[in-house]
């Protein structure tokens, strides 16, 4: 007898995925849902975790839906984050040198960030101690600068099923703080991250942002309270928004 293992779940987003795709233009979830025949509610929350985790884009001032970044990854930009540290290494070893501060970058998964590289300020490259591992994107600058570019109902659906875990006495655990904050975030263009992960561990980010405005990256700046302080961290973002610029401006020559 053959089994059916495709779950309910999988087959509505892949009919959702489709339908988006094979649109000439971008839609809005009443028509994804008319068009793939689904629920208006269910429409949106699938269209609303997928724009979590990259495979679908949600223009936050139209609200239409296009196709996300993370799909062209197996397609012509199947080599995205290979493409993006290319670009982003000297970069990052000029920031490391100026500021005499461990610089990372990192992309979104979701309710986590991924590391793609670590430079030191001597200039040297090597795995991070989370390299192609996560951590929470809550409690650090790289996942802050990044978070700040969804809408609360995309943080909704991130951490719908995921809690804000505790890492030490200045993570931030309330849903509503960890909004108002990335609001200042992104009026501000950087982020900060005061010990929220590891104590005495404090962090500058900023996104890397595409032509659709979106954070498809973030690098970020790591040091101690006496590295980055109130007195030194708006100096050091104005470095690191910088860089980021400059890294969005080759990645979009691609």
């Amino acid at each position: 007898m053959k089994r059916n293992y495709l779950s309910g779940s999988i087959q509505k987003a892949l009919r959702i995925i489709e339908c988006v795709g094979k649109s000439a233009r971008p839609l809005k979830a009443s028509e994804v849902a008319n068009l793939t025949k689904l629920e208006r509610a269910t429409a949106f929350r699938i269209l609303t975790y997928l724009t979590s985790i990259g495979y679908i884009f949600k223009d936050i001032t139209t609200n239409y839906y296009s196709l996300g970044h993370k799909l062209f990854e197996f397609g012509d930009k199947s080599d995205f984050l290979k493409t993006l540290s290319t670009y982003s290494i000297n970069h990052l070893r000029n920031l490391s040198k100026e500021t005499d501060l461990i610089t990372y970058l990192a992309v979104l998964e979701g309710p986590h960030i991924m590391y793609c590289d670590k430079v030191s300020p001597a200039g040297d490259v090597a795995p991070p101690r989370s390299f192609r591992m996560r951590q929470d994107a809550h409690s650090t600058a790289l996942g802050k600068a990044m978070l700040a570019f969804k809408s609360f109902e995309e943080l909704n659906e991130i951490y719908k099923s995921y809690k804000l875990h505790k890492h030490t006495e200045n993570t931030i655990t309330s849903l509503d703080r960890l909004h108002l904050d990335l609001r200042k975030v992104k009026m501000n263009g950087y982020s900060i991250n005061q010990a929220e992960t590891f104590n005495y561990v404090y962090g500058v980010g900023a996104p890397i942002l595409d032509n659709q405005q979106r954070a498809i990256a973030a690098i970020s700046l790591s040091g101690t309270k006496s590295t980055i302080n109130v007195k030194s961290a708006p100096k050091l973002a104005e470095r690191t928004i910088l860089t980021a610029t400059l890294i969005a401006n080759e990645v979009s020559k691609k």
